[in-house]
């Protein structure tokens, strides 16, 4: 942990995200990009929100259908991508 003594106010800053703040989004991103999650039963132990558990839940499934996974299960609609094309 980067840890800077000042003057100033105390400030919250995400990491996993450029602006700062915590989204999901950026969660996700790191959670799929980091090494497996050995048990599920770990997750829950983890003290964060549990709309964050259970996201955590979903990616460990591998659950979350993202447009990859709906084409994998026949969806009919649209392939691409809605924030790249």
């Amino acid at each position: 942990m980067d840890v800077r003594l000042s003057q100033q106010l105390d400030q919250v800053h995400w990491k996993l995200a450029k602006n700062g703040v915590f989204s999901v989004k950026s969660m996700y991103l790191d959670l799929i990009n980091s090494v497996p999650i050995p048990r599920s039963v770990n997750i829950w132990k983890v003290k964060v929100p549990l709309r964050i558990k259970v996201l955590m839940w979903f990616v460990h499934k591998q659950v979350i259908l993202t447009k990859d996974n709906l084409v994998k299960r026949n969806w009919a609609g649209s392939r691409r991508c809605s924030y790249c094309d």
